[in-house]
């Protein structure tokens, strides 16, 4: 189940909606989704299908699931992390303990 970690928003339920998709397709993966501001969303992707690949071989793949949104909803993703079990990526303090958002 997609954890939304603040409280959501119609463009975060879709995109969760979305992500379950992608959770379905692949056993054991987990995503992550949060308003980080009026203008921003924020996605992580934890799989382990992930291993071996790219960075950009993983945002390929990820958006390829995402592009089902509406455009308008894409758009306000602005943080798509796309991690392997137990991988540490400097962005992903940022997506936790996020810095204050001046908008």
């Amino acid at each position: 189940m997609v954890q939304i970690l603040q409280e959501p928003d119609k463009a975060v339920e879709q995109i969760a909606a979305t992500l379950e998709g992608y959770e379905h397709a692949h056993t054991g993966a987990t995503c992550l989704v949060y308003r980080y501001n009026p203008a921003s969303i924020r996605v992580k992707i934890i799989d382990s299908t992930f291993h071996g690949w790219s960075k950009g071989e993983r945002h390929d793949y990820a958006w390829g699931f995402l592009s089902r949104l509406p455009e308008d909803v894409l758009a306000q993703i602005s943080v798509l992390l796309c991690l392997e079990p137990g991988e540490r990526a400097p962005l992903d303090l940022e997506f936790h303990e996020p810095t204050r958002s001046y908008l």
